[in-house]
């Protein structure tokens, strides 16, 4: 088996890939999302569960009412990595689900607070981003606003519970849209449909970084 050596991880300078280098001198480089996972700047929160489908409710769009918003506070870095929707049951018609951009901190308005978690279980940093929930009453007036990611789907599918007609709405790192939010910010989300809002599920992982460890 081959030996490394470890050189000093540039992550504490801004740089999430450190370096080690093999007995015959070949620089070893570590993917930067799976360091960022063993640093513990990776967090994780969901809507809906195994066994509970989330109601999404709106059959309009409202622009102070998000259905799931991430909140970066000023002095952190966010970059999402995955945030994922599942629609099982799309009762409405003219299905809209949209991501969208603030460059200010839209508060809890009336809201139900997630708990994000870390993808490090040893919890070696607590999350600064806070995760809300379904919005029933105005969040503070966006600021910026830009939409950055859309999805229409105009049919329905009324009653389908057997897994037979999901619809996955999976958005990553990997896609141009994808956005770096410097707090304070905040990424929300809309999802509605005409006469009858889809129920499904949202996943949403993303990375956090000290603003100043990154030249900010």
């Amino acid at each position: 088996m081959s030996e490394f050596r470890v050189g000093r991880s540039a992550s504490s300078e801004g740089n999430p890939e450190p370096a080690a280098l093999a007995v015959d001198r070949v620089v070893i480089t570590r993917d930067s999302i799976l360091q960022w996972k063993i640093e513990g700047r990776v967090f994780y929160c969901q809507q809906g569960n195994a066994g509970t489908k989330l109601d999404f409710a709106e059959t309009s769009y409202d622009e102070d009412q998000p259905q799931f918003a991430l909140i970066v506070p000023e002095g952190t870095l966010c970059i999402p990595l995955a945030m994922n929707v599942t629609l099982e049951d799309v009762g409405g018609t003219e299905n809209h689900l949209i991501w969208s951009l603030t460059t200010n901190d839209i508060g809890a308005g009336t809201s139900t607070a997630l708990a994000p978690v870390n993808y490090r279980r040893d919890n070696k940093f607590s999350p600064a981003c806070k995760a809300n929930s379904l919005y029933t009453a105005n969040a503070t007036a966006a600021s910026g606003l830009i939409e950055v990611k859309r999805w229409y789907r105009p049919f329905a599918s009324a009653g389908v519970t057997d897994g037979t007609d999901l619809h996955h709405y999976p958005w990553s790192i990997n896609d141009p849209e994808m956005p770096v939010l410097v707090g304070p910010a905040t990424l929300q989300f809309h999802c509605y449909a005409t006469s009858d809002g889809p129920h499904g599920f949202g996943e949403y992982t993303w990375i956090e970084l000290p603003a100043a460890s990154v030249g900010l």
